[in-house]
């Protein structure tokens, strides 16, 4: 956890929602697709609604950004920005590419595929190319990871630039320009893709919070925050609820989901340094390694849905919430087995790097 997110615990929190979302509505649909028993949670859109998580990701990532950054200015520090996010988000990602494409190789998994050079490799660097059915990589979750890491090669010209609440309009101004050009290149072009998809709409909705927070903190007592919060966190969770009645929700998510997500992400923010769950802060620590290993885990629920759940009689909800629930636990494991070493080793490299160039 960074020390902003020590000062926020709500956030981490919401973090940890977001990744448990996330692994049950791919549960939910997943099972829906094998069997053909039918199951409440799917049935009733709250397993669809799961992919809100995502929303709430991007939602918290634009506050975070901005929360962050609020004294950075400059070109040097641009640089230690992007540095830190690509740190971030590429070597763990490497990692369970890795290994997904050892599995591949070695016919262990996702064997009816046909992977090219060009396509495993885009992949790796997190450049949407298209592979017969959708813009997904290797590792399917990782195409939320190419809008972020756009999202940060934007953000980081604002800190360039020293602009401080024009960071946002910068980057709406660069979205619009960038989603207007893109249109005349060829349909399934992943720029395209990457550049015209509105969800990035969302990482505006979270440096808006942010902004928001920054104006309403001096002129609220403790008590009308917290009852702002509340009120704020409410609305937006009954939105959420509220969208299982539309059939385009998912179409529209920027608007469904990140307008609902953004009102969760300011209420939460405005607890302040109020405690959250010790459960969901445990998960929101591991959401990133939950949110990339569980597409692995997601696969070994295919081949017991395959083979063996109808041996286990166990009701459709139950297989799900069980399924979902082991998944958690063994994917956020894999935070202290591979995430934390590798965090260690980094920042080792960086230590002995800097000391070893003289700039320490």
């Amino acid at each position: 956890m960074d020390e902003s997110d020590r000062r926020l615990p709500a956030l981490q929190a919401l973090r940890g929602i977001a990744a448990s979302l996330v692994v049950f509505f791919h549960f939910a649909q997943l099972y829906q697709e094998r069997t053909p028993t039918l199951s409440w949670i799917h049935d009733s859109g709250f397993g669809d609604l799961g992919a809100c998580g995502v929303d709430l990701f991007f939602v918290i990532s634009g506050f975070i950004m901005v929360y962050t950054t609020r004294t950075k200015a400059g070109g040097n520090d641009a640089l230690v920005f992007i540095t830190r996010r690509i740190l971030r988000i590429y070597p763990l990602y490497w990692f369970w590419t890795s290994l997904l494409l050892a599995l591949w190789l070695g016919g262990l998994a996702q064997r009816m595929q046909r992977y090219s050079a060009s396509y495993v490799a885009s992949s790796y660097f997190l450049i949407p190319s298209f592979n017969g059915s959708n813009f997904h990589p290797l590792v399917h979750q990782g195409w939320t990871l190419s809008f972020e890491m756009f999202f940060y090669l934007v953000f980081s010209c604002g800190i360039v630039l020293k602009l401080r609440s024009g960071k946002l309009l910068l980057l709406a101004a660069t979205f619009s320009i960038c989603a207007l050009l893109s249109r005349s290149l060829a349909p399934y072009s992943g720029v395209r893709y990457l550049l015209t998809n509105p969800i990035s709409i969302e990482f505006l909705y979270g440096m808006l919070a942010a902004e928001l927070l920054v104006k309403v903190q001096p002129i609220c007592s403790h008590r009308a925050a917290r009852s702002l919060s509340i009120t704020l966190i409410g609305v937006g969770a009954g939105a959420l609820l509220f969208t299982i009645k539309f059939y385009d929700a998912y179409s529209l998510r920027f608007v469904f989901y990140g307008v609902p997500v953004s009102c969760i992400v300011l209420g939460g923010a405005m607890l302040g340094s109020a405690p959250a769950p010790s459960l969901l802060v445990y998960l929101g620590d591991r959401s990133y390694s939950i949110y990339v290993t569980h597409g692995f885990f997601l696969m070994a629920y295919a081949f017991a849905l395959k083979h063996w759940a109808f041996c286990f009689g166990l009701p459709a909800d139950t297989a799900i919430a069980l399924a979902g629930a082991m998944t958690l636990a063994l994917s956020s494991s894999t935070y202290s087995l591979v995430e934390r070493p590798l965090t260690v080793a980094l920042k080792r490299s960086a230590i002995v790097a800097t000391y070893t160039c003289g700039l320490t």
